[in-house]
């Protein structure tokens, strides 16, 4: 194998990967209401579009990450466009709910975009401050695609019927394949010689508290995020008659924080503790839930008091995903892709399991204190993790340490020293 580094990654190609998912996910959901009467289907049924989708995505983590941590990042990312630029272009043409929820599932192959575009950063970047860093200037300016994807399908939605939602994402997929064909190198240069040795690898990171910390928070963090975006269009149109080019522009207000986060994140994560930036954006996450509560409390309500403080959970997302996602993935970097996999298979079966539950509730019984309470629960649970971080200092490089984190640390500090000692 040549021993010439990978050249770094376009920024433009980073970014489309690790925000195709977000697309994917959320540009239709403004039209979930007309997709359900054009299928003659329930809206609960519908959201299986959402919630349903969160868990193949799931599955194909656990697969995708492995893989790509075997086979190299460049050709699994090949194969999971093949597979979604066909699925996408047949969820738009889909005559029926059963055919388009085959063709959705196999759209779900797209989440092996972010998983390996997080690990494509860490195997180009020398440590996990310098990853988070890396990963927050890419998170800072992806986050115009949250906003972007319900604004653009809700006003297309409206223009030109719920379909042409998934035309756009046909023609974003096949300009992501042309970028990575043209643009990308293979940067995984310490692959595993067979799956055996990968698997004896594992106890690293499965044996770390430090990453099922991150992995926790992500989970709770995630699950707070998804549970607002399936509640907000039950509750938009029932609560305050909001049209779907509505509700998608203010959906777009909340990654506004996000971004700020993120920018925050660039900057301390070289003077701060990454469990202190964690926490620190936790207990920013409960506090914005419970300034909603408190204004609504006040009789004060209207579309703004649900969307604009919520700005504050988007700040809480800037700054916890960024350092938790690299704190993941940092704790064997050889298993980069798998870490990164595993953590967003547990993001996504929790959220499908949220999505599925609060999509249920909020049906039978539309309620702002519904939603607002189930996100407080999430945001408290997620409070205790990010506090293990907090209170254990990060891992320093220590070749003599005998624990799993300790050891970590040190092929964080020294990737090529630890490829030469294999």
């Amino acid at each position: 194998m040549s021993d010439v580094s990978p050249r770094k990654p376009t920024l433009i190609t980073l970014i489309l990967l690790a925000s195709i998912n977000v697309v994917t996910l959320n540009m239709f959901l403004p039209a979930l209401p007309d997709m359900a009467r054009d299928f003659g289907v329930s809206f609960g049924l519908m959201s299986w579009a959402f919630s349903g989708y969160l868990l193949v995505v799931a599955a194909m983590q656990l697969i995708v990450g492995p893989l790509s941590d075997y086979f190299g990042r460049r050709p699994v990312l090949i194969g999971c466009f093949v597979i979604y630029i066909p699925a996408s272009l047949g969820c738009m043409l889909a005559p029926t709910v059963e055919i388009f929820f085959a063709c959705r599932v196999l759209q779900g192959v797209i989440i092996g975009a972010v998983g390996t575009s997080h690990a494509i950063i860490r195997d180009t970047e020398p440590s996990q401050e310098h990853a988070a860093s890396r990963l927050a200037t890419v998170v800072m300016v992806m986050a115009i695609m949250p906003m972007l994807a319900p604004l653009v399908g809700g006003m297309t939605a409206d223009a030109f019927g719920w379909r042409s939602n998934f035309l756009l994402m046909t023609v974003l997929g096949a300009f992501i394949l042309g970028l990575v064909l043209i643009t990308l190198d293979e940067t995984n240069r310490e692959r595993m010689s067979t799956f055996g040795q990968q698997i004896r690898a594992y106890p690293t990171l499965l044996n770390s508290q430090r990453f099922w910390a991150f992995a926790l928070t992500v989970v709770f963090n995630v699950g707070i995020f998804y549970v607002f975006l399936v509640g907000i269009p039950v509750l938009g149109k029932a609560n305050y008659d909001l049209s779907r080019t509505e509700i998608g522009l203010l959906l777009a207000y909340v990654p506004l924080g996000y971004m700020v986060g993120n920018s925050i994140v660039r900057v301390a994560v070289q003077r701060l503790a990454v469990g202190t930036l964690v926490f620190c954006g936790r207990l920013i996450g409960v506090a914005s839930v419970l300034g909603v509560m408190l204004l609504l409390s006040l009789n004060v309500s209207n579309p703004f008091v649900l969307f604009l403080p919520l700005v504050f959970m988007g700040l809480a997302n800037g700054l916890i995903m960024p350092t938790s996602t690299s704190g993941a993935i940092s704790v064997n970097p050889r298993l980069a892709g798998t870490a990164s996999g595993l953590v967003g298979a547990m993001m996504q079966f929790c959220g499908a399991g949220l999505t599925a539950v609060g999509s249920y509730t909020l049906t039978q019984a539309p309620s702002v204190w519904t939603l607002l309470s189930i996100m407080l629960v999430l945001a408290v649970l997620g409070v205790f993790p990010a506090l293990i971080l907090h209170r254990t200092a990060d891992p320093t490089p220590s070749p003599n340490a005998s624990n799993p984190d300790a050891s970590s640390a040190s092929a964080i500090s020294s990737p090529a020293r630890d490829a030469n000692r294999d």
